[in-house]
């Protein structure tokens, strides 16, 4: 296997992972609309806007599309650059949970901070993340 073949398939392994990890997050939203709720009070201390099971389901119906965009390369730097974000704020929401993080469950937020540097070496490379990629076969093609 080439050195450019090795790259390919460990940057389409990091977009399948965080597609994975961050799609079932999504879903959430539609089991348990009402952890949206409490983490947008809790987590965000988003309290000006109430946050209804309908806003859920929405928030999880735009994280799945830009989830699924970005599982098969679509418009890398936007979509890359929105997980990206989207983790970002899991892990800026979660900073309060860092400081006891021996303490179950607020221990599995610790997670979120590989997945967002996973993420960020994703849209730095995203021009070699060409395996199974929408967004390359596209540029292939012109």
């Amino acid at each position: 296997m080439t050195e450019r073949r090795k790259i390919e398939v460990s940057l389409l392994i990091i977009r399948l992972s965080a597609a994975i990890f961050l799609g079932l997050w999504a879903t959430l939203k539609f089991w348990r609309p009402e952890w949206t709720q409490n983490i947008f009070r809790g987590a965000y201390n988003i309290g000006f806007v109430e946050i209804t099971p309908a806003i859920a389901y929405s928030l999880g119906v735009l994280q799945l599309a830009i989830v699924l965009a970005f599982a098969i390369g679509f418009q890398r730097f936007w979509t890359y650059g929105l997980m990206m974000l989207m983790s970002a704020a899991g892990v800026l929401g979660s900073l309060d949970a860092f400081g006891s993080y021996w303490n179950y469950p607020k221990n599995l937020m610790l997670t979120s901070i590989p997945t967002l540097g996973a993420l960020i070496a994703l849209f730095i490379l995203r021009d070699l993340d060409n395996l199974w990629s929408v967004s390359a076969r596209k540029s292939r093609q012109q």
